[in-house]
């Protein structure tokens, strides 16, 4: 059954691929890092100095390596996605087997990982916002999967596997690689205090040095050619102290779901209890039918307990009519107090809450029988999913907006080891074989209610845009824009390297064959320190940069309406308006969705006389809606 379960799986990956393919990210937000950043190592370029880059160094380096072997190709990352998506689903349905879920049982957490991991916005795991996302996330569940194993086994190899692993999520993301690095710890502790071996707790630490050496001697290396200060204050923009940490974080955290809120924390609460009462009162309403009618056919059982479902299959059916694309923004009071209670025994949104009482409530069985090899299994998969889901801690429910699926695997892993539980006791005046028949069908219900209310939705991105390094799908205007936007880059360009692009997407500098003339290849909120702003001026003015595209990018997430409304980076707006004037335009398109895409181009002055242009002693700045001498500019 285990190999037909492994089967049905990579089956059910390949045919969300073949459903969505193409449809994923967002043609300006980060993923286009994800092409250019490889592309640029393979012509020499070095992370961190010549490549601004905010996590570890594995992840490009992986990719530029595929690249050099198969091209630079979209194709080649959507390969690569499609590998990690299946290692990690296939890795998922091997932990859950750690805890007697049962096959089914085991499967549900892949398939609830499957549904996000190729939704068509930038939280995906086919052609995410940052394949150190993707990358970690699989290295990480793998590491747990090995720290599981030597709980049990107590070999030196897989505590040695264990190592290896975190030192890899060490060099692709710092939190995974921190809860990694914690887990490692966590379990090894565990393990002494177990066996009483001082020993034994020497070997393993000894283990776990060897294990994360290289990952040390790789940082070491950088350090050495970039110093420290570039690495983790310049580069890594998350470390604390930074200027994006000092004036961004606040915002961006809170969003994110890191918010301890009294009265969201109560209701999360009480969601989180309803969700389990829901599953307590459907099982126990499915097995008093089963026995009532002394019911013993596999088939009579199931079809009792789907029928004991209908609350759950009203309300996701419900949702999906009413919220098609997973956004719920001020629901009505049949949403708000009927259609969304009903779908919390699929994924709560108190769930983070759920898994803190599990790994307490571990934690003392471990104090009770401190010997019990399976309750330290169960509470180093609650560390580590309270260690990666702490970021989103209040968001972590699947939705496009959010990074959910690189958070929330883990904890609905626990949740479902809580739910099967909760069915099995609601069915304990059932004999043994119909307890397992019962459980088996809810859980399956259960895949489908999770296939129903979070499977990916193509048309969310409809147009299809090609180039010579691949196709993808975007927003309408977005197909037709691009090319016009790429041939212009292809037709101005001198050297290379004088066309600037702001604040995003890095992708265009591929598609056109030129590069960034700085090292800072996007320029979104806090990325560069004012301090930096200089060098950056420098840069761009070594190279002649003679252009400057300008986007019409929102910065929502970061409290900023965009770029071209001087949110952000003064030192370098005052340059532009000094040396530049607005001489262009594309978009916005007739018709085009909301928000369209426009992008506005600035000539340097010097050109822009050349060809006749009248440039003012005063350069307009990008918000003034006057300032283009030839094209009437519809600012926003």
């Amino acid at each position: 059954m285990e190999w037909i379960a492994r089967l049905a799986i990579v089956l059910f990956a390949c045919g969300m691929a073949w459903h969505t393919w193409g449809h994923w990210g967002d043609f300006q937000i980060d993923n286009r890092r994800e092409l250019y950043v490889p592309s640029e190592i393979l012509k020499g370029k070095l992370l961190f100095r010549d490549l601004w880059y905010m996590y570890g160094p594995l992840a490009p380096y992986l990719k530029a390596l595929l690249f050099r072997f198969f091209g630079v190709h979209l194709t080649v990352l959507y390969g690569l996605g499609l590998a990690l998506t299946i290692s990690t689903a296939i890795v998922i349905f091997e932990l859950a087997r750690f805890f007697n879920l049962g096959t089914i049982g085991s499967v549900v957490p892949s398939v609830f990982f499957l549904t996000e991991a190729f939704y068509p916005f930038i939280r995906n795991f086919i052609f995410p916002y940052s394949y150190a996302a993707s990358l970690a996330t699989f290295l990480g569940l793998a590491c747990l999967y090995f720290v599981l194993r030597h709980a049990s086994s107590r070999r030196e190899m897989h505590l040695l596997a264990a190592a290896i692993l975190c030192g890899l999520v060490v060099l692709t993301k710092q939190e995974t690689g921190f809860a990694c690095l914690v887990l490692l710890g966590f379990e090894v502790a565990a393990t002494c205090l177990m066996q009483f071996s001082w020993r034994e707790l020497a070997r393993n630490i000894a283990i776990g040095i060897a294990g994360l050496a290289p990952a040390v001697a790789v940082y070491a290396w950088f350090i050495w050619k970039v110093s420290a200060k570039v690495l983790f204050f310049e580069n890594w923009v998350s470390t604390p102290g930074t200027y994006f940490m000092r004036n961004f974080s606040s915002i961006t955290m809170a969003e994110q779901g890191f918010r301890f809120v009294p009265s969201e924390l109560l209701e999360a609460s009480e969601y989180a209890a309803l969700g389990l009462l829901l599953w307590a009162l459907i099982a126990s309403a499915g097995a008093f039918a089963v026995k009532k009618f002394d019911l013993k056919s596999p088939f009579s059982i199931a079809s009792t307990c789907f029928i004991a479902l209908l609350p759950a299959w009203i309300g996701a059916i419900t949702f999906v009519k009413m919220f098609p694309y997973g956004i719920v923004r001020q629901p009505e009071d049949l949403a708000r107090f009927v259609i969304i209670p009903l779908t919390q025994g699929i994924f709560p949104k108190g769930i983070f809450l759920v898994v803190g009482c599990y790994f307490a409530s571990v934690l003392w069985k471990l104090r009770k029988a401190p010997r019990a090899v399976s309750d330290l299994q169960e509470a180093a998969l609650a560390l580590f999913a309270l260690l990666v889901a702490m970021r989103q801690m209040m968001e972590l429910r699947p939705h496009i907006f959010l990074c959910a699926v690189y958070f929330n695997v883990a904890v609905f892993l626990v949740f479902e080891l809580i739910v099967v539980r909760v069915i099995r006791w609601s069915c304990r005046s059932l004999d043994a074989n119909r307890i397992n028949t019962a459980t088996g069908s809810f859980l399956t219900a259960e895949i489908v209610l999770l296939f129903l209310l979070f499977h990916p939705k193509p048309e969310m991105l409809p147009a299809k845009f090609t180039s010579d390094y691949g196709s993808f799908y975007t927003t309408t205007d977005a197909a037709q824009l691009l090319p016009q936007i790429i041939s212009f880059m292809k037709a101005r360009t001198k050297n290379g390297k004088d066309i600037l692009m702001l604040p995003e997407p890095p992708s265009l500098y591929v598609f056109s064959g030129t590069e960034a003339p700085t090292k800072w290849y996007s320029l979104v909120p806090g990325v560069l320190d004012p301090a930096q702003e200089p060098d950056f001026i420098r840069r761009a003015e070594l190279n002649q940069v003679r252009y400057v595209l300008i986007s019409d990018r929102s910065f929502n997430e970061y409290g900023i309406r965009g770029f071209i409304n001087n949110g952000y980076s003064q030192g370098i707006h005052g340059w532009i308006n000094a040396n530049f004037v607005k001489v262009q335009q594309f978009g916005p398109l007739r018709d085009a969705p909301y928000p369209p895409y426009i992008v506005w181009v600035f000539e340097r002055n010097d050109l822009a006389r050349a060809e006749g242009v009248q440039v003012s002693s005063q350069s307009p700045t990008p918000s003034d809606e006057k300032s283009a001498p030839m094209f009437h500019l519809a600012m926003p």
